[in-house]
């Protein structure tokens, strides 16, 4: 195995507890991380006091704020900036909500080594506590149905029937991120990780996904109490993805609409519905 430099990158918002059990599961990792950046994302709470005294023993924890919410992907540009200045030539993003394997880490380097200086994201192993056989690892979008296919199962994997991976718990190659830029914050959340998988394969690295790195997460933890403004988002992310990566996205842009409010009548959620007809 490589003796790469690794800077693992979590992003808090109002959730303490979570981001500091994240920081934990780290402590038994077989493969150290040099340094861990946690990103304060604008909580306005006691996020980083309750943070500060418990992690300003640890010489590897970077702790940073911001002053608002800038979204995942704000939040995490933050840390990658600093991470690929100070000379990591991997970072990994992982969610707060999400436990690696001890092994985790270490799979994750082993893929990219043997994928070689073209291995640009090295996605994980992703199962939901709730759905234990359910993955989430890695998806494509099924051009004119306006939805995405979702890696299942090993067939999917060797089949490479993917286009991006989950941020959920990533590695990315630091001059990957030098070649493709970091995450465009114009996504406040959701689909950021499919927009930078898209830039960074247009600047020749691969995409992969390494089924021995393997994470528990509950998806949707951030944002369970607003499900109208997660609806919203996703919407809105989505369109955003496919006006810059889509070949006909205007075409596009009217299924994407049609399909969500439709969708939202077959549920009888008129409150979405109402939401959707005003974005």
């Amino acid at each position: 195995m490589s003796e790469a430099s690794v800077s693992v990158v979590i992003v808090n918002w109002r959730a303490p507890a979570e981001t500091l059990a994240a920081v934990d599961s780290l402590q038994t990792q077989t493969l150290a991380p040099r340094r861990i950046y946690v990103v304060d994302n604008g909580s306005g709470d006691d996020s980083m006091e309750r943070m500060q005294a418990a992690l300003s023993g640890d010489p590897r924890v970077v702790l940073l704020a911001n002053e608002k919410n800038l979204g995942f992907g704000g939040g995490c540009n933050r840390a990658l900036r600093e991470a690929v200045g100070d000379g990591s030539d991997f970072i990994w993003l992982l969610n707060n909500d999400a436990r690696p394997d001890p092994d985790c880490l270490a799979a994750l380097i082993a893929r990219a080594d043997e994928d070689g200086e073209k291995s640009g994201m090295i996605g994980s192993w992703m199962t939901d506590p709730d759905h234990p056989e359910h993955d989430h690892s890695g998806s494509w979008m099924r051009p004119w149905l306006m939805s995405c296919g979702t890696v299942f199962g090993p067939a999917d994997l060797a089949a490479h029937r993917y286009s991006w991976v989950t941020a959920a718990s990533v590695l990315i190659r630091a001059d990957a991120l030098c070649r493709a830029g970091l995450f465009d914050e114009d996504f406040f959340m959701y689909w950021e990780d499919a927009d930078l998988a898209m830039r960074i394969r247009a600047a020749g690295f691969g995409i992969a996904i390494a089924p021995e790195a393997r994470v528990v997460h509950r998806a949707g933890t951030s944002s369970a109490d607003i499900p109208v403004q997660r609806y919203l988002w996703h919407y809105r992310s989505q369109g955003l993805w496919l006006r810059k990566h889509h070949s006909h996205p205007a075409i596009a842009l009217m299924l994407l609409r049609l399909k969500f409010l439709g969708k939202a009548l077959i549920d009888k959620d008129f409150v979405r519905f109402r939401a959707l007809k005003a974005a």
